[in-house]
């Protein structure tokens, strides 16, 4: 008894001190605004924020705030309390999902092609070799194809530059949007999740397109990750699943996603729909396990 009375105190001690820390507003970029006795006054670069504060992010502004080794990123408008923001972070983490949800978008970078873990975010390098871009402008299609070769090698400023060349040369929409997701993915690679969103919220795309899945799948995680709860889930319950039947790896990651964004937006149903359909697919792969554990906390 007493062995779990100190684990508690132990456990409160914990949960203590993350929020015991003050937020650094590490960068803003456009206007983000604190809310302090009733009154909103605008935040700059340095400012030290309080664990309960309640922050406001204008239209296009984009804002990073950091608190330990932890750093939180907005880049939708809306108001947001920051302990909650804290409490949402650690709720995904404790899912098992972590590795989905990393923030590093690995793929396309170089892997074992003989790997069964999936990644969110697009294409792994070994599923990238086998995609064709023969329908695209030889021009646009060579400079896709470098673009990718450098994202592959970690060459990230290349990658991005040869992506907006191939954006600048693109013949019509399909092409706009091939590149305007390879800009997306660039950017997040790099941890620039504003000029992702930028780029990917310009994207036209159909399930026919070769990176359906994975526009979804990197979008969806963006915004998660950016705490832009109800558009995630709104902009995910818009996938047409039957284009993943083929992918069941990451139409699992699709349904994982959805039910970490609807249950962050308090639409509990919607997440364990979401949850037992991902489990369904493959009880047994790490999305699997991870679904499991999270629909048992619901």
């Amino acid at each position: 008894m007493k062995k779990l009375a100190f684990l508690l105190i132990l456990t409160v001690l914990a949960a203590g001190a993350v929020f015991s820390m003050d937020f650094s507003a590490d960068y803003v970029d456009g206007y983000l605004d604190v809310k302090e006795d009733g009154s909103w006054y605008e935040v700059y670069i340095g400012d030290m924020l309080p664990p309960d504060a309640v922050v406001k992010l204008d239209n296009d502004s984009y804002a990073e705030l950091s608190y330990g080794s932890e750093i939180i990123k907005l880049s939708r408008p809306g108001v947001y309390e920051l302990g909650k923001l804290v409490n949402s972070k650690r709720e995904v983490a404790s899912s098992g999902s972590t590795s989905l949800f990393s923030g590093k978008f690995r793929t396309l970078l170089k892997e074992d092609s003989t790997k069964t873990q999936s990644t969110v975010g697009g294409v792994r390098a070994a599923e990238a070799e086998t995609v064709t871009i023969d329908w695209m402008s030889s021009e646009t299609a060579d400079l896709i194809a470098d673009g990718r070769a450098a994202l592959d090698a970690g060459e990230l400023d290349d990658a991005y530059d040869l992506f907006m060349e191939a954006y600048d040369f693109s013949a019509d929409e399909y092409e706009e949007s091939e590149a305007l997701y390879f800009l997306g993915l660039s950017s997040a690679v790099q941890g620039d999740y504003s000029d992702a969103l930028m780029n990917l919220d310009m994207v036209e795309i159909d399930e026919d397109s070769e990176f359906y899945t994975d526009f979804y799948l990197l979008k969806g995680q963006l915004l998660v990750e950016s705490y832009a709860y109800a558009e995630a889930q709104g902009f995910l319950e818009g996938y047409d699943t039957a284009a993943g039947r083929l992918m069941p790896a990451k139409l699992q990651e699709v349904y994982f996603l959805m039910a970490i964004a609807a249950n962050n937006n308090g639409d509990t149903a919607a997440a364990r729909t979401a949850l037992s359909k991902c489990v369904s697919l493959d009880a047994n792969s790490e999305t699997g396990k991870a679904a499991k554990g999270y629909r048992g906390n619901l």
